[in-house]
């Protein structure tokens, strides 16, 4: 069987919105992109040269090396890394970022959960939207690995992980408990045993990884799309989407309470 990999990345911040908490934005997105071995590969030289080629090694000893690494929100504030560029320089570095995620072709999976109307629908029973939204999107490839025949594995931001010790207890109980949640109290299910993935999922420093890093663009311009309606980085990368379906948006709109 052939392999690949999912690697997340995600947009927004887990807290709740005004009445329910003191948020400021609506939407928390998780996006993964899927890559071939061979894919992975093209992904790491690439991603490479463009980092070569817009950060001089006079600036990038400025820096420690875990703030070597492509990020999107520093390339569009043009900060830290990226400070030394000019406006258009930084656009021409995201356009070189973008057109890479083409021509690697992955597939894209991402859950955007509107924050005020899960809570609206779910009440004290809304689950945390970074949990939950890890939940869907493993759901999901793994239902992807079932039926194209493939071996996956999952690769997440370590730093994050380590900032949610529940987000690490429930992602090790997703083989013995249940990953897919149905019904108005979340009740998991053993329909999916996850059993084309590999272990449940493996943790990466971001800078060390290509796929994270190319993950962040994918899961800021979902983010952007719902969050602030500027859709021109998402519409480039959209028909990557699995099937068309992807993003799948929490809740489905047609339970949205006004």
């Amino acid at each position: 069987m052939d392999s690949c990999t999912l690697y997340l990345d995600a947009s927004g911040d887990t807290g709740w919105v005004h009445p329910f908490g003191k948020s400021k934005t609506e939407w928390y997105v998780l996006a993964g992109l899927v890559l071939t071995p061979e894919a992975d590969l093209k992904a790491h030289r690439e991603t490479s040269k463009i980092l070569a080629k817009y950060v001089p090694e006079e600036v990038r000893a400025k820096f420690p090396d875990k703030m070597y690494e492509l990020h999107y929100l520093d390339i569009i504030r043009g900060q830290r890394l990226f400070s030394h560029l000019k406006q258009e320089e930084l656009k021409a570095l995201a356009d070189e970022v973008f057109n890479l995620l083409l021509e690697l072709k992955p597939v894209l999976f991402a859950t955007a959960i509107n924050k005020i109307q899960l809570k609206r629908v779910y009440g004290h029973n809304a689950h945390i939207p970074n949990r939950l939204a890890m939940r869907a999107t493993i759901g999901r490839f793994s239902i992807y690995l079932q039926r194209e025949n493939l071996i996956g594995s999952v690769t997440y931001d370590a730093e994050e992980y380590r900032k949610d010790k529940n987000l690490q207890e429930m992602i090790l109980g997703f083989r013995r408990f249940g990953i897919v949640l149905t019904g108005e109290n979340y009740r998991p299910r053993m329909d999916d045993n996850l059993g084309n993935l590999l272990n449940t999922i493996n943790m990466a420093s971001s800078e060390t990884s290509p796929g994270i890093q190319l993950a962040d663009f994918c899961s800021r311009a979902v983010w952007q799309h719902f969050e602030h309606c500027k859709s021109n980085r998402f519409n480039q990368i959209s028909a990557l989407g699995d099937r068309g379906y992807e993003p799948s948006i929490v809740p489905a709109k047609t339970r949205w309470i006004k």
